[in-house]
């Protein structure tokens, strides 16, 4: 035992200390004998508390209360409060279960509709019930900017973890000789720069991608200058480029869910969630080895990043849902296994039958859902797939509290075009049902959501088209249809053909004008461009004709 003496801002401490092993890097240890983690929340001698972003051999990198990050020596730490995972695991409410099915408060898709579009372009929106966007190039812009201001949120929340956690060693030494002065780092555009930059083009300027990065040498600028001149270039200053790099990173992160959610990013961060928020009944046996030894080998590098990133993403999730006002959430997931593979889990055996059953489903740290009926029928599978004979598919359903969620497209990881919600996972009781024809699922939500006697007509002519007559409820079949003079209370939201694929709803155009909300020349117009998508009927494309003025194909 040794005893240390020492002062701060004129006052005396006096401390016994066990004497213990010098540092070991591979298990860092404060003076006091504790392991101290990166992430920690640890004890200031004089007062104050700071957490652990970094460590170099006894000497920590801090981030104190007020933001201020300094580099503290381990003997001023008097104590280490909290080390990561064990706060959330002690001191956080275990999110509430999984409600099977729907429930009455499940939150409303009409509001998720327009908050998941909200500051983006109208004209490039897709409504969370609709098979295609109205306008594919602003569509996809819209995507473009939507995760685009999520990697600058995220950035901004990821800010106190270390450069060397996060970037490149490449980047990390042109970050080194530009700051030192050894060389000038400059960029020019490429064509891209330009295309990306039309208000109507489907990708923005990627200020990476599109443009040419040089380092140049202080004795060359003056010749270098006169080459690049018509160029268009820019000098790019350290922290610029640093910025431009550490968003990248985050950027990365987003993008690798979308690709592969088992990638070796994404294992990353399935690993890190799963210590930091306690996840207890989760299964990762089905990942390739391989992709999980790659997955280890990245955190050791950015493990401060990957879980200031998860973090972070959580936290982002949580304000938009409480600003939206949004308690619970009804959702969906589509699974197909091949039959013979030998691989189709217990739980979800075809001898289980058509009709809807509730089953504890084992699920992954991190788990992607949907809240949209035509998501979850694409990756279930439908009735006419090539496939179909050799593969089954189930749909789980229920209804998770709001802090289960831990990512939506507009706050981070998931697919927008898929409605994608990520959930913490774990094992819970689901709905289960097998795939029965195809759309099923999105005409029980036409049912569901039916206001007016005109969604009620939309709903049963799709019903009759696909053969699911049975789904229909008995009061809305003796109704009569809705005279043309008479307007929708709600007008529906949905053109009618955009719902179809065969058989036929309307006859005639007025019918459809009320159900397009345009124009009957516009109207007419978006029929004759279809006609090869839905069936129309012949006497219907005939009056179309007329309306808009071409002549009749000949027969």
């Amino acid at each position: 035992m040794a005893v240390y003496q020492w002062s701060r801002f004129g006052v005396q401490y006096k401390a016994a200390v066990l004497e213990v092993k010098a540092y070991d890097p591979d298990q860092p240890r404060g003076w006091h004998g504790r392991w101290i983690k990166v992430g920690s929340v640890v004890r200031l001698h004089g007062g104050g508390r700071a957490t652990v972003t970094g460590n170099t051999g006894g000497w920590y990198q801090v981030r104190h209360a007020s933001g201020h990050v300094t580099t503290i020596h381990t003997r001023q730490i008097a104590a280490v409060v909290s080390t990561p995972g064990r706060q959330q695991r002690g001191n956080e409410r275990k999110p509430a279960g999984v409600v099977p099915g729907r429930a009455a408060d499940a939150a409303d898709l009409d509001a998720l509709d327009e908050r998941l579009w909200g500051d983006l372009d109208p004209a490039g929106r897709l409504w969370i019930t609709e098979l295609e966007a109205k306008h594919e190039g602003l569509y996809m812009r819209n995507r473009g900017l939507a995760k685009r201001q999520i990697a600058e949120d995220l950035t901004r929340r990821t800010a106190h973890v270390a450069d060397e956690h996060v970037l490149d060693a490449s980047v990390l030494a042109a970050l080194a000789r530009i700051r030192s002065g050894e060389s000038i780092m400059v960029r020019s555009p490429t064509p891209y720069v330009e295309a990306h930059a039309q208000p109507d083009s489907p990708e923005l300027p990627n200020e990476l991608a599109d443009w040419e990065y040089q380092e140049v040498l202080p004795e060359e600028w003056a010749d270098a200058q006169q080459h690049m001149v018509r160029s268009g270039f820019e000098v790019v200053d350290a922290e610029r480029y640093r910025d431009l790099h550490r968003q990248n990173e985050v950027a990365a992160l987003i993008n690798a869910w979308a690709f592969d959610s088992a990638s070796a990013k994404s294992l990353a961060v399935h690993l890190v969630a799963l210590d930091v928020f306690g996840l207890e009944r989760t299964s990762l046996d089905d990942v390739k080895p391989v992709r999980m030894e790659m997955a280890k080998e990245l955190l050791e590098r950015q493990r401060p990043f990957v879980e200031a990133f998860v973090r972070g993403q959580y936290d982002a999730t949580q304000e938009w849902l409480r600003d939206a006002g949004v308690t619970r959430l009804h959702v969906m997931r589509g699974m197909r296994w091949n039959i013979y593979a030998g691989d189709l889990p217990e739980w979800a055996r075809p001898e289980r039958g058509p009709d809807a059953y509730e089953v504890d489903v084992p699920l992954r740290p991190l788990s992607s859902f949907t809240l949209s009926p035509f998501a979850v029928q694409e990756f279930a599978g439908q009735e006419g797939d090539s496939d179909w004979a050799e593969q089954h598919g189930v749909v789980l359903d229920g209804t998770v509290p709001a802090e289960r969620v831990f990512a939506l497209p507009r706050t981070g990881i998931g697919c927008l075009n898929e409605w994608e919600a990520v959930l913490l996972g774990g094992t819970d009781r689901w709905r289960v049902t097998a795939r029965i024809g195809k759309y099923r699922f999105y005409l029980q939500h036409l049912i569901a959501t039916a206001t007016t006697r005109y969604e009620q007509i939309v709903a049963t002519e799709f019903a009759r088209s696909m053969g699911m007559m049975e789904l229909i409820p008995d009061s809305w079949t003796g109704q009569k249809a809705m005279p043309l003079e008479e307007a929708p209370v709600v007008p529906p939201r949905k053109r009618a053909w955009d719902v179809w694929n065969g058989g036929r709803l309307a006859t005639d155009l007025d019918t459809c004008v009320r159900a397009s909300g345009m124009s009957r020349e516009e109207t007419a117009r978006d029929l004759l461009e279809r006609q090869h998508l839905v069936d129309v009927p012949a006497e219907l494309l005939e009056e179309c004709r007329r309306v808009v003025g071409e002549d009749s194909p000949p027969t």
